[in-house]
């Protein structure tokens, strides 16, 4: 009865994501950078259906969505005339407020790596700018700066991520064309690159498709994400807020000196204005963005198994793997037989789905991974958590 009881949960858990994910209409969302009007807007792809969905006590800038969420999530950046403000994140429905990271200046943009659950936000003080990341689902977790410029005049804009890669990139704004840039960097803040140089007034930034968007004074552009190939999508727009619609092939944004939302195909064809009216209309996001799962969290398997390692016995590798039904924080460690932790390849939040991670002798998996001492010959045991369910298996070490 138990074990009936345990699939039924799991197989709902599985049916209430993929509802969340595919099932629900997808919404435009975006934000009004105003001292008095300080709202989050909500409508249908279309522009039909707007509402006033959130007003903060401080300015709402940049915006993201976490579609993967039950329920989806919004996180907004609050930038106050001046001093400190803080990210936030609400339900999709505008519920339950908490605080992500309650000390940062000048949010510029933000963007989710779902896959990591990270946040990565722009700072943008036009003397001291910087790129930073934290966990998603805490509050001032794992803050952490990758990027600084401190070059006066200069300001970071637009960011964008490619989660598979681990590469994102950005927009820096100088105070003449020469001096304006798009930068690609690791996710750590490494390998940082000049990809286009000049860039005129570069705003904001976003990847999809192994292709990025780029939205500056001219228009919409098109190039590949080693700055190549620049393609011009649409002309004689003043573009902001930049998102993907990657399942209708849509692209929106704001043209801040109009004051509206607008829409055309990736392709740039059929222009159309979705929303108007709004002053200081700032950023903008759609709360459907499956491109940024992998396969695997699709493929839901229905209970938790820790697979026995391959090949066993190893050296100077081998591989893990598990399955999830549910999302849930995971550590995977391994243990000599004396109980001394050797390593740990996983610790952070993982969505429903299958997984696999290599432990390398003696330096430890690339990643997360760190080993306390070089293993020796001899049985080793690896364990997962994974919320409240624990398994155990034994592995052999030969050198």
């Amino acid at each position: 009865m138990k074990r009936k009881i345990y699939f039924f949960v799991c197989v709902l858990s599985q049916l209430i994501f993929l509802l969340n994910l595919f099932g629900q209409p997808s919404k435009v969302y975006y934000s009004q950078y105003h001292e008095l009007n300080r709202n989050i807007y909500r409508c249908d792809l279309d522009g039909s259906n707007e509402i006033t969905l959130i007003t903060t006590d401080i300015r709402p800038k940049a915006i993201a969505i976490d579609g993967e969420s039950v329920p989806k999530q919004i996180y907004i950046g609050l930038v106050p005339t001046s001093g400190i403000g803080k990210i936030i994140r609400y339900n999709i429905d505008g519920t339950n407020p908490v605080d992500v990271v309650t000390n940062v200046t000048g949010v510029n943009d933000i963007e989710l790596d779902l896959v990591h659950r990270k946040i990565y936000w722009l700072k943008n003080t036009y003397s001291n700018d910087g790129v930073f990341k934290a966990d998603m689902d805490s509050t001032n977790a794992g803050i952490e700066q990758i990027y600084s410029n401190t070059s006066v005049n200069v300001d970071l804009w637009g960011l964008a991520l490619d989660v598979n890669s681990e590469k994102l990139w950005i927009t820096e704004r100088g105070g003449t064309y020469n001096s304006s840039y798009v930068k690609r960097m690791t996710f750590s803040g490494g390998a940082v690159t000049v990809i286009m140089n000049p860039s005129y007034n570069p705003h904001d930034i976003e990847y999809y498709n192994e292709k990025l968007y780029l939205g500056d004074l001219n228009g919409i552009s098109r190039i590949n994400s080693d700055g190549t190939g620049s393609v011009t999508l649409l002309g004689n727009q003043d573009v902001d807020g930049l998102a993907i619609d990657t399942a209708n092939k849509k692209i929106y944004w704001i043209d801040y000196m109009l004051n509206r939302v607008n829409m055309c195909n990736i392709d740039g064809a059929d222009f159309t204005i979705i929303s108007s009216g709004h002053s200081s209309l700032n950023k903008v996001d759609i709360d459907n963005n499956p491109t940024v799962l992998s396969a695997e969290s699709i493929l839901f398997p229905t209970h938790f198994e820790l697979a026995q390692n391959y090949p066993n016995p190893f050296n100077p590798s081998t591989k893990i793997s598990w399955q999830s039904p549910v999302g849930s924080w995971q550590t995977l460690k391994v243990y000599d037989v004396l109980g001394n932790e050797v390593a740990t390849l996983v610790n952070e939040y993982k969505p429903a789905g299958n997984y696999e991670v290599e432990f390398n002798l003696p330096a430890g998996r690339q990643g997360t991974s760190s080993i306390n001492h070089h293993p020796s010959s001899g049985i080793y045991i690896y364990q997962l958590k994974a919320g409240d369910f624990i398994q155990t298996k034994k592995m052999v070490i030969i050198k």
